[in-house]
């Protein structure tokens, strides 16, 4: 199994996530042989945000940040 480890982009969080797969689906995503989705189809979609951070080095946004960097429309 593929160990994902990628921490929170924003400087005032702390907060890292890790994230479990196969060893041949993260070789092939980072191959860029085919997409998250279809690689790691029983991740959930913040998973998968993870996964294409730590791929490509900028990080994510833990959930917290997220909504506060994207306010829902309701919320605004």
């Amino acid at each position: 199994m593929a160990t994902v480890k990628a921490r929170c982009a924003t400087s005032s969080c702390d907060v890292s996530q890790t994230v479990t797969g196969s060893n041949t689906a993260w070789n092939r995503f980072q191959l860029r042989e085919e997409l998250v989705q279809v690689l790691f189809p029983d991740l959930s979609a913040a998973q998968r945000e993870l996964v294409m951070g730590a791929r490509n080095g900028y990080g994510y946004y833990c959930a917290s940040c997220w909504d506060k960097m994207f306010p829902s429309e309701d919320e605004e």
